[in-house]
């Protein structure tokens, strides 16, 4: 699975803090858009199809501080079906 950038990680922390694109756009001073590219692309590398999955995602590595190990815990768990 793939990693997320230092960017991707700042988005997603930011997104279990409950912030929405146009707080987060505003905290890291970059375009709404480039936030919903972000978002997406956290989607995509994490294997994830909704935004509820992404907040619920962003809340639980937020709390456990790492989503590399998340992201190793969900890849084994992917590939046990």
């Amino acid at each position: 699975m793939a990693r997320l950038t230092n960017r991707e990680e700042e988005v997603l922390s930011l997104v279990g803090q409950s912030m929405s694109c146009k707080q987060i756009a505003r905290a890291l001073a970059i375009s709404e858009f480039t936030v919903r590219k972000h978002r997406a692309s956290i989607l995509h590398k994490m294997r994830l199809g909704t935004t509820v999955q992404l907040t619920a995602f962003a809340k639980t590595s937020c709390a456990h501080g790492d989503t590399s190990q998340h992201a190793d815990r969900r890849e084994r768990h992917d590939r046990s079906f």
